[in-house]
């Protein structure tokens, strides 16, 4: 006999969000979550709650799974927009894409008004296991041009 497992509810989710993602060059568009844990990253990409909101002059972290595997054609120079609640948007310029092992180190939060977007390398071989990390670093334009 099987056993039949409850599965919460889309509805039941404790999930909400926090800004919109568009990549232009990419015609990409996202709703960006609160909060980066598993169950947050099944419904697509999530800020991380130890790093900043655009508008905060600081490090501004998103995480995602298989909502990212685009970014594997991301170009330097191309443009990242982030748009609040309130109607207020923030423009980045892609500046680096590095891959790092999240168990040797961490993503550096700073005062830098920049954004990094993170989703597991390589791209067609994620496992939970997996601690290679895909990180593209964009700078907000505004600071990028000073």
């Amino acid at each position: 006999m099987r056993k039949i497992v409850k599965q919460r509810h889309w509805s039941q989710s404790n999930v909400f969000p926090v800004f919109q993602i568009n990549f232009p060059a990419q015609n990409q568009d996202f709703v960006v979550l609160e909060g980066h844990s598993n169950d947050t990253l099944l419904f697509g990409p999530g800020r991380s709650s130890d790093s900043y909101l655009p508008g905060d002059c600081s490090t501004v972290v998103i995480h995602a799974n298989h909502h990212f595997t685009f970014l594997q054609n991301i170009n330097l120079n191309d443009q990242v927009i982030l748009s609040d609640q309130m109607g207020m948007e923030y423009q980045y310029c892609v500046l680096d894409v590095s891959i790092m092992d999240i168990d040797q180190e961490q993503i550096k939060v700073s005062n830098i008004d920049e954004l990094k977007l993170v989703t597991p390398w390589p791209f067609d071989g994620f496992t939970k296991d997996n601690t290679l990390r895909y990180i593209v670093t964009a700078r907000k334009y505004e600071t990028y041009q000073n």
